[in-house]
């Protein structure tokens, strides 16, 4: 390559720096605004070749959508997983034909337990965690599903009864979301802070960036503003030190504890 052109190159490069770090040093908003414009623009640029490929701007739409889905899910993971649902119910499926062949197997129930719970289908949940309540009785799992469901059916006593389960045969079970079902219950009933902090601070020391956000918008209900700007900012700390996939599955919720920073300032 000839010199000057290597030169031209240099400058390009070191510009493009600079404008990051300008950006950077006003605000990241600002810097994700300039990031942002960039990516709209290589888009329409895409969407134009593809245009020119395939003669119909419409499919050209389409293949733009579909390429940009497939990446996004790669590599960002904001977006939610339009095919999960999908996969959740063909595996409930063929686990309720695997319980009719063996009507004893615990860790089908609670399996079909969890894909019910995840699905917002709290009393199938219960059914079927129940039939195997005698060999999963200590299971901290169980404790949590069945705990969560008795929760989303107004059935606070009972819930609160199984979470406290779940947490003394494992702090750690479900990534602290046992706490945060307890802090809803707790915030709920208007209970005393006495019985809030403890919860509070198990959850700081056991949760993740998920439930850290979740609980933040919690709080953030409840116009405790302070732990809500605590917790996001735990979010988006807790997402830094995070490496490979991990990193993916949880951008998601330093993004919206951002935002939610943001807005809340």
């Amino acid at each position: 390559m000839p010199a000057h052109l290597k030169r031209a190159k240099l400058n390009d490069k070191c510009t493009t720096f600079a404008l990051k770090m300008y950006f950077k040093s006003l605000d990241w908003s600002w810097y994700l605004y300039y990031v942002l414009v960039g990516d709209i623009m290589k888009a329409f640029g895409l969407y134009l070749i593809l245009s020119l490929l395939t003669g119909n701007p419409f499919l050209a739409l389409i293949l733009l959508l579909l390429i940009f889905f497939i990446v996004e899910r790669r590599f960002i993971g904001i977006l939610p997983d339009i095919f999960k649902p999908w996969r959740r119910k063909n595996r409930a499926r063929l686990l309720q034909k695997e319980l009719k062949l063996n009507p004893a197997n615990a860790d089908v129930c609670l399996e079909l337990g969890e894909s019910y719970f995840r699905q917002g289908k709290y009393s199938q949940a219960i059914s079927y965690l129940k039939q195997a309540a005698g060999k999963l009785a200590g299971h901290p799992l169980f404790h949590f599903y069945l705990g969560a469901s008795y929760y989303y059916l107004g059935r606070n006593g009972q819930g609160e009864e199984e979470l406290k389960k779940a947490i003394s045969e494992n702090p750690r079970v479900s990534f602290g979301e046992p706490y945060l079902y307890l802090l809803m219950i707790y915030l709920q009933e208007k209970q005393p802070e006495e019985k809030v902090t403890p919860v509070f601070d198990q959850l700081i020391r056991y949760g993740s960036p998920k439930t850290f956000y979740r609980a933040g918008k919690l709080f953030l209900s409840n116009q405790d503003r302070e732990r809500a700007r605590l917790l996001f900012r735990e979010t988006i700390d807790n997402y830094e030190i995070c490496r490979g996939a991990l990193r993916r599955y949880y951008r998601k919720w330093a993004i919206l504890s951002k935002l939610a920073l943001l807005s809340n300032k």
